[in-house]
């Protein structure tokens, strides 16, 4: 894996000697995209989307979820634009660096010392107990003496409830949360169209895995993995900054 993160940066390197529009248009994609997958694979939010799916509605997971997210990347990436109105391109390009270099040192630190696993997964399940108390309030129309119309009142309230729990849980999670400050930091250097782009798909297919089966991958899959994943990556796209700000 190391020899192949090594491979890519330099590949990327080379691409960004001759930076015309497809290279920033691929640059914008490829960095939002890739930091966001790896930011939010096993993130607290893809826990939650895993455990939510599992317990109710998957179609109001996903809906609940996907909304938050948009909602998030598009508050983001409009900080991100106004960034460069504040400071020079340059400054910004530096700032996102040291940024970019501090979540490689956290997510490498947090690789090397981690030594109980799941702990997210284990936080997420303790949240949603709440949420269980809460949605069990409602009327159960399978022991309950209920018509037709109360039924189909309920299932829709159930569904609107779960949908409502789920953007809710997932804003609250990723404001202020390492992938809302990626997308800010990329807006603010790059097109912010292929950045939000980058940014929205990676989002999504992440809650996509999440909600078909993301629990039985965080179970398979060592969390550690993925901070030394994302450490990697991370230090890789600063490198690549660095490197713009410095010789282009």
């Amino acid at each position: 894996m190391k020899c192949y993160s090594i491979i890519l940066f330099f590949i990327l390197i080379a691409e960004t000697k001759s930076l015309d529009e497809n290279s920033i248009i691929l640059l914008s994609l490829s960095q939002s995209f890739s930091s966001i997958i790896v930011t939010e694979l096993g993130d607290k939010t893809f826990f939650l989307a895993a455990i939510m799916s599992i317990k109710y509605n998957r179609i109001a997971v996903l809906i609940g979820s996907t909304v938050a997210l948009i909602m998030i990347t598009t508050i983001s990436t409009i900080f991100g634009i106004v960034i460069p109105e504040l400071i020079s391109i340059l400054y910004a390009q530096i700032i996102v660096s040291i940024v970019f270099y501090g979540f490689g040192v956290k997510f490498i630190y947090t690789w090397y010392t981690m030594q109980k696993e799941k702990e997210e997964l284990q936080e997420v399940e303790q949240e949603l107990t709440t949420l269980d108390k809460k949605l069990m309030n409602l009327p159960d129309p399978e022991t309950d003496q209920v018509n037709d119309n109360v039924t189909k009142n309920f299932i829709q309230v159930q569904f609107q409830s779960v949908v409502w729990q789920a953007f809710t849980l997932t804003l609250l999670g990723e404001w202020g949360d390492k992938s809302q400050i990626t997308t800010i930091s990329l807006t603010a250097i790059y097109n912010p169209i292929y950045v939000f782009m980058g940014a929205i798909i990676a989002h999504f297919i992440c809650t996509v895995i999440a909600v078909h089966g993301g629990k039985l991958i965080a179970n398979k899959l060592s969390e550690k993995n993925f901070n030394f994943l994302g450490g990697i990556t991370f230090f890789c796209i600063a490198l690549i900054n660095t490197y713009i700000a410095v010789f282009l």
